[in-house]
C-alpha cells in the first residue's frame, strides 16, 4: 500500500461509510431467513468472482472490502478502517432485515461475524474459495488493476504472508469452490441450491 496515504479523520468516517452504503444494490424484498455469505479465501482466489453472482442470485447486499479500499484510496486515505466500515455496514443491513454477502477474506473475522450473526438472528454460510496455488500466483502476476496495487509482486508477497492463516481452517464449509475450473456457473448453482436447502427456503 502507498505509504503516502494518510489516516482518515474520524469526522469523515461516517460520511464515507454512508457514501458507500448508498452505492450498494439493496433488493426490495427482504429474506424470510436472514443469512451471511462468508467466504474464506486468499488474495487472488476469486472471492468476488464467486460472491458477486451468488449475491445476485440470492438477492443479498454485497459488502466489498476492496470497494471500500477504492473509495478510501481515491480520497488519499489509508486502509486502517476498512474492516470497521465493513462490519458496521453488515450490522446496519442485518438490523434493517437484509441478508449480507461479505466480499472479503473472512478467515480472521470469525468471532466478529459470529457475534453479529447472533445479535441479528442470521445464519452464517461459510464458503471456501480454494483454487490451486499455481492458479492464484499466475493470476496475481498477470493482474491488471492499478488502483489496488501498483506492484503485482506485492500482491504475491501478500498471498504468502497470509497463507499461514489458511493452513488449518476450522470452519463448517457448506461448499468449496475451485475457481480455476471452467464450470464455475455450475459450482455457483450447486452452492445456491445447498444454501437454500440449509436455509429451508
Amino acid at each position: 500500500m502507498d505509504k503516502k496515504l494518510k489516516e482518515i479523520p474520524t469526522a469523515e468516517l461516517r460520511s464515507i461509510l454512508q457514501k458507500y452504503k448508498n452505492s450498494l444494490v439493496v433488493y426490495e424484498k427482504k429474506p424470510v431467513r436472514k443469512f451471511f455469505l462468508c467466504p474464506v479465501g486468499l488474495v487472488g482466489a476469486g472471492k468476488t468472482t464467486v460472491l458477486k453472482p451468488l449475491a445476485e442470485q440470492m438477492q443479498t447486499v454485497r459488502v466489498s472490502t476492496d470497494e471500500i479500499r477504492r473509495i478510501l484510496k481515491n480520497k488519499g486515505y489509508n486502509y486502517d478502517f476498512v474492516g470497521e466500515i465493513a462490519l458496521k455496514l453488515i450490522e446496519d443491513f442485518a438490523k434493517e432485515g437484509y441478508s449480507v454477502a461479505i466480499d472479503a477474506d473472512c478467515v480472521n473475522k470469525k468471532d466478529n461475524i459470529e457475534k453479529l450473526a447472533k445479535e441479528a438472528g442470521a445464519k452464517i454460510i461459510w464458503l471456501h474459495i480454494n483454487p490451486p496455488e499455481e492458479f492464484i500466483i499466475n493470476k496475481l502476476r498477470n493482474f491488471k488493476n492499478g488502483w489496488l496495487v501498483e506492484d503485482n509482486e506485492e500482491m504475491v508477497r501478500n498471498y504468502f504472508e497470509r497463507k499461514s492463516l489458511h493452513q488449518k481452517l476450522d470452519f463448517p464449509f457448506l461448499y468449496v469452490f475451485d475457481t480455476s475450473k471452467n464450470n464455475l456457473k455450475e459450482q455457483i448453482k450447486e452452492a445456491e441450491d445447498l444454501i437454500k436447502g440449509e436455509l429451508k427456503i
